[in-house]
């Protein structure tokens, strides 16, 4: 099965992509742990999971960086969202749709994948879970709040932009203007307050270093390790990837 699926990667047939169609142009799988998804306006809207398959809709660019337009395979329901090229592994080829040997041995290639991932994905868990309890006595908790909050300030300013032009009179406009201003003071105050914690939490994990290896040695990870090697002797060959970090 290696040798044919090898054989297979090589011999795609690219798919035509007509943009006012959206043709489904490739495949992918979700290579980090929880990445946020975005609508066609650049809105959070939601968090996928490492291992989820996806078609891929069109190659964009997002924050001038590669990125996807995509259709998550959830079932029957499949949304539809911008996912960073960081964030994912991508194959813009299709086999022939009149091929099924073909179609049958990528599909067993995404499932590998998948596996992959949600493996890795777990290992990661693993890793952060510990690494949150270590710092749960340090600033960090605090300074994320106000990072989730610096990042909604983009979304906040276009919806008052947007009431602003659609105000009824001069007072509504008036208070929409207000409001973007006082969004501006308050995002310098953040950016401010982001930059101290920053500092305070690079001396706070100096003074309290984390051991990693405490984690490296419980029989958890190094059974998801395992696993993940098993399945890097077939995927480094057919897919490519990177083998993962001891």
């Amino acid at each position: 099965m290696i040798s044919r699926l090898i054989t297979l990667i090589l011999s795609f047939t690219p798919v035509v992509f007509f943009a006012a169609e959206l043709s489904v142009i490739g495949w992918g799988v979700v290579t980090t742990p929880e990445p946020t998804v975005y609508d066609k306006k650049g809105n959070r809207v939601a968090t996928l999971k490492g291992g989820e398959l996806f078609n891929v809709l069109k190659s964009i660019s997002a924050n001038k960086a590669p990125a996807y337009y995509i259709e998550v395979n959830r079932g029957t329901k499949k949304p539809r969202c911008v996912l960073s090229g960081t964030d994912c592994k991508v194959f813009l080829e299709l086999p022939e749709s009149d091929n099924a040997t073909t179609t049958t041995e990528i599909k067993q290639l995404q499932k590998l994948l998948a596996d992959y991932y949600t493996t890795l994905t777990l290992r990661t868990k693993l890793y952060e879970r510990a690494r949150e309890q270590h710092l749960s006595a340090s600033p960090t908790k605090r300074l994320r709040i106000l990072k989730a909050e610096l990042a909604q300030v983009p979304a906040k300013d276009r919806a008052y932009a947007t009431a602003m032009e659609k105000a009824a009179g001069d007072a509504e406009r008036l208070r929409y203007r207000d409001l973007r201003k006082e969004l501006r003071y308050r995002t310098t105050g953040i950016q401010q307050e982001i930059q101290r914690l920053e500092a305070e939490v690079v001396a706070w994990e100096k003074s309290h270093p984390f051991d990693e290896q405490a984690v490296r040695q419980k029989p958890v990870w190094k059974r998801l390790t395992a696993q993940l090697r098993e399945m890097e002797s077939v995927l480094v060959i057919l897919a490519g990837i990177q083998p993962a970090a001891d």
